[in-house]
């Protein structure tokens, strides 16, 4: 999945000259917590609410000042952003890379197209994870060797099952590592007991029952 497929297109921007008064009734209005800020139609910054905040908590005036304080003042300048043909993955490392929760999205032109957020990583990892329908998922503790998906997947072939998804952790121990696979099925008894006839180590199994589904 690229980021073009997973921002926000033609986000909602501030100016620099906005107030954090304003600001804050348009993050209220509209839900946002991040937004890019333009001026003549190019990317100068971008505010948060953790930005606003902070603008507020640290005047020592009156609140009410505080709040005509220029986004200008309070943004951050050297903004990270992403290109629409990137991939996803790494758009959220460069998120956790710079602690940010937001990354505006432009084109080759440098011209805003779009937004991408936390939320929307989140959105992805729920579609790559197959969590979006009921089923079974499999932890499994495994080798480090050549081979050992393809002997996993082809047990599960033989179960007549599809798999919704399969995700690999890099391992904490060397030469071993994790394998969760969510096959659709409620069940996955058959299964299991194949894998561990096999000699694979299954360490967890759970269910994903239809309330627990993520729309």
């Amino acid at each position: 999945m690229f980021v073009k497929d997973a921002m926000t297109p033609n986000p909602l921007t501030v100016q620099p000259t906005n107030s954090v008064r304003t600001v804050l009734k348009v993050m209220r209005d509209t839900g946002f917590e991040a937004l890019p800020v333009t001026e003549d139609g190019q990317l100068v910054g971008i505010v948060t609410a953790w930005d606003l905040l902070m603008a507020l908590a640290g005047d020592e005036g009156s609140p009410e000042a505080a709040r005509e304080t220029k986004v200008g003042d309070i943004m951050t300048r050297d903004v990270v952003s992403v290109n629409p043909g990137d991939i996803i993955e790494e758009a959220a490392c460069l998120m956790r890379r710079h602690d940010v929760s937001a990354l505006p999205v432009l084109d080759e032109s440098q011209r805003l197209v779009g937004i991408v957020t936390e939320s929307d990583i989140y959105g992805v990892l729920v579609d790559m994870l197959g969590l979006r329908e009921p089923g079974t998922r499999i932890t499994l503790r495994v080798p480090d060797r050549v081979g050992i998906l393809a002997d996993i997947t082809q047990i599960i072939k033989q179960c007549g099952v599809s798999i919704a998804s399969l995700a690999t952790f890099e391992p904490r121990e060397q030469g071993r590592g994790n394998v969760v696979v969510r096959v659709k099925t409620r069940e996955g008894r058959q299964i299991v007991d194949k894998l561990m006839e096999a000699g694979h180590r299954v360490t967890h199994v759970s269910l994903v029952w239809e309330d627990a589904v993520v729309d």
